[in-house]
């Protein structure tokens, strides 16, 4: 080996222990958590993370002069359920009919 080659082998040698030898310093007293690291932050709570620049979703946000309302909440649709059964629902709205009948719901006959 020639000496050009011994002085890039050694140059690398050095960066690598000089780079294991290097250390992250990591605060875990954040009291903000992993919202902090979001994209829009934490809202007042510094619990949750805002969805947008105005924190709608933050608790206890109230819009002020041109700011956006608090999105509306639409409950999803309910997958499943009697509702969403071959006969229905018996009388009392939670039960499923195992029939046209509802012969298993209460009060039938």
């Amino acid at each position: 080996m020639d000496s050009s080659t011994i002085i890039i082998l050694a140059i690398i040698l050095f960066i690598l222990i000089l780079l294991n030898n290097i250390t992250v310093i990591v605060n875990h007293n954040d009291p903000q958590g992993n919202c902090s690291q979001t994209a829009f932050g934490c809202c007042p709570d510094g619990v949750n993370s805002r969805v947008n620049y105005y924190g709608t979703n933050c608790p206890g946000y109230r819009p002020g002069p041109g700011y956006p309302l608090r999105p509306e909440t639409v409950p999803p649709k309910q997958i499943g359920g009697c509702a969403g059964t071959q006969y229905g629902c018996c009388a009392n709205n939670s039960t499923p009919k195992v029939d046209s009948n509802g012969s298993n719901c209460l009060g039938s006959k």
